[in-house]
């Protein structure tokens, strides 16, 4: 049986289609020369294209054709393959996080674990299983994210490549490498041979064989001395990847062509003065440079790189007659200046000459009050620049001094409108995990709170329900606990709890209720007063309506209801949750306006099947002197009358 192989030029990459399982030593020989297996496409892939690369797979297969598929093809087909990635991981996310919140229903997320409470125990096992739960849960959304990106980013890379101007820094990436690989066995024509000893493979040298050694060098990029009988070997080996790249740039030079090209003297003729477009900023044209009657770069009025090559060029404007004479100003030299000065060299003009380029140069002089601005020549000497004199030359005096305007260009910024961000499908599941990763960040809270009973939430809605609650109410919790009944009031503008417990306390100041301001301490050592200073004053005023479910134990319940009657206002309401005992009963269920007994199992979910009642008290309806008795109802009357004791 046969494999297949086939090379792409976009991206320059050997595959090999085996058709059955290759043998240990041809996998061998396979991995040794970088190729890669991709188990989903089910092929060996090289990064790049070798000599020894390809002389394998024409071992292998025979013959190497032309892969049918594109890069934006595969990268469609890739791009799909981490779709499916992700929807798997979104969905195993999404079903994690909905056992958390199945679990989270015993266990309102933010509320803390109390110590001592007698669900503490069954508390610490679901936070646990809450943890671990939202743990899995974000990984999952952040691996489908992780994938999701991936494809995207796929498609991004692909059509990238295929850009005109990557296209055309590719071509002068291919362009570079000929030329490097082509000085590799070019003997350096300035250099002499020399006499040096022959170098293994290893790189150690071969004592007492000395063979005659050239100089080739890449330019720019250093060089290496070569036995020059190994020059044929090296110019054989060079010449394969030659080869290859000159194909490689018949093709990329053919698709930019189908592409549009570029802003190049085939389409505009660029001139100075003229603007072109680089990123979002128009610059203005000082020179074109030109390479084989074809524009290559052109420098620009840009303050830090000033050169820019044609293929980052995305569009040219004509120059105007005012334009072109300001860059044709701004462009032009002072004049060359040759006098005696202070402190200057003398020398002949063949002696400057014969200085290396890098040592003698011209610096330019800004214009003054004495003279114009001009250049003069000067040497590098001791580090430091020293004026020059050619003797034999021509004296040249500094300009006269006049006056110049600066040359100015106004400078054009494009900011294109952002593209409308298009609303995913995915955004409130990804709201939700965002903030299940911020309570999972906070951690489950332990507090000391033994006689704390939660409300039931259905059980608070109720008694919003019953408080009949309007938007300019004033609002009391005077045992606020975890805050499920602030919660159930929602956006009631202005809300006071009172909680004695300081890390219940902390834990409803992070809840983010509107409106809401905590008082911390106990609500029976509180007044009706003028509030002054919440921190410091346990005045609270009057309010519209009160919500509890205040402490049952040795029917301290009695004692926080009839100390919240003081703190209604005229027409105010009470709501709250008692026991249902005989004492209750006795001192509570007379003032009533309602009395609702509540199913045995209603604080089931909290530990305790104890008997309790929601009952209403109407301000109206108390006593006006003890306030402690229901009012006789007496026709005629709309203040609260005394009752038969007080009357």
């Amino acid at each position: 049986m046969t494999h297949s192989a086939t090379y792409s030029p976009e991206d320059n990459k050997l595959r090999l289609y085996p058709s059955c399982r290759l043998d240990e030593e041809t996998y061998r020989r396979v991995k040794a020369a970088g190729f890669i297996w991709a188990p989903r496409q089910e092929l060996f892939v090289a990064p790049a294209w070798t000599p020894d690369r390809e002389d394998l797979l024409l071992e292998l297969a025979g013959e190497i054709g032309d892969e049918d598929t594109s890069l934006v093809e595969r990268a469609e087909e890739r791009a799909d393959r981490f779709q499916d990635y992700s929807a798997a991981r979104a969905e195993d996310a999404e079903h994690a996080r909905k056992a958390v919140d199945a679990i989270a229903d015993n266990i309102p997320l933010g509320q803390p674990i109390l110590v001592g409470h007698h669900s503490e125990r069954h508390a610490r096992r679901d936070a646990e299983k809450i943890e671990n739960g939202m743990g899995r849960a974000i990984r999952m959304w952040d691996t489908a994210q992780y994938w999701k990106a991936r494809a995207a980013g796929a498609i991004h890379a692909a059509k990238y490549k295929e850009r005109p101007d990557v296209r055309a820094r590719r071509i002068k990436g291919l362009e570079s490498e000929i030329r490097v690989m082509r000085a590799r066995y070019t003997p350096d024509p300035k250099q002499p041979p020399i006499m040096q000893e022959r170098w293994n493979a290893d790189r150690s040298g071969t004592e007492g064989v000395k063979v005659p050694h050239v100089w080739c060098s890449p330019g720019g990029r250093g060089g290496h001395w070569v036995a020059q009988e190994d020059l044929p070997k090296l110019e054989a080996y060079y010449s394969r990847w030659i080869a290859h790249c000159e194909r490689r740039l018949v093709y990329e030079r053919a698709m930019l062509a189908e592409a549009g090209g570029l802003i190049t003297a085939r389409h505009q003729n660029i001139e100075v003065g003229g603007r072109v477009l680089v990123g979002r900023e128009w610059y203005v044209v000082m020179r074109v440079n030109r390479k084989d009657g074809q524009i290559t770069s052109v420098r620009t009025n840009a303050r830090y790189c000033s050169l820019t090559g044609i293929e980052e060029v995305s569009d040219y404007r004509p120059p105007d007659p005012e334009e072109a004479a300001k860059a044709k100003a701004a462009t032009k030299l002072p004049p060359l200046t040759n006098f005696p000065s202070e402190g200057c060299h003398t020398m002949t003009e063949a002696e400057w000459k014969a200085k290396h380029r890098d040592y003698r140069m011209t610096s330019t002089a800004k214009a003054t009050d004495k003279h114009g601005a001009y250049r003069y020549r000067v040497v590098v000497r001791g580090g430091n620049l020293i004026p020059v004199f050619l003797t034999d030359a021509k004296r040249v005096d500094p300009p006269a001094p006049r006056q110049v305007p600066a040359v100015e260009f106004q400078r054009e910024v494009e900011y294109p409108l952002p593209a409308p961000r298009p609303v995913a499908e995915t955004e409130p599941q990804a709201a939700a995990f965002k903030a299940m990763r911020d309570k999972l960040r906070a951690g489950v809270q332990v507090i000391s709170a033994p006689q704390l009973f939660p409300t039931p939430p259905a059980l608070a809605a109720r008694m919003v329900e019953l408080a009949e609650i309007a938007p300019e109410h004033r609002v009391l919790e005077p045992s606020a606990g975890t805050g499920n009944i602030l919660r159930a009031i929602g956006n009631a503008p202005d809300k006071v709890a009172v909680e004695i417990n300081r890390g219940l306390t902390e834990i409803l100041a992070r809840a983010g209720v509107s409106g809401l301001r905590i008082h911390e301490g106990d609500f029976l050592a509180c007044k009706p007063g003028e509030p002054k200073d919440w921190l410091l004053d346990d005045d609270l005023g009057k309010f519209d309506r009160i919500l509890m479910n205040p402490p049952f134990e040795n029917a301290t319940d009695i004692k926080h209801i009839l100390h919240a009657l003081n703190f209604l206002k005229p027409g105010g309401r009470l709501v709250a949750i008692c026991a249902n005992g005989p004492r209750q009963n006795e001192k509570l269920q007379p003032i009533a306006d309602t009395w609702e007994e509540l199913p045995a199992d209603a604080f089931e979910k909290e530990g305790t099947r104890v008997s309790t009642v929601l009952l209403s008290i109407r301000e109206a309806d108390l006593c006006a002197t003890c306030r402690g008795r229901r009012v006789v109802e007496m026709i005629g009357y709309r203040d609260p009358q005394p009752c038969e004791d007080c009357a």
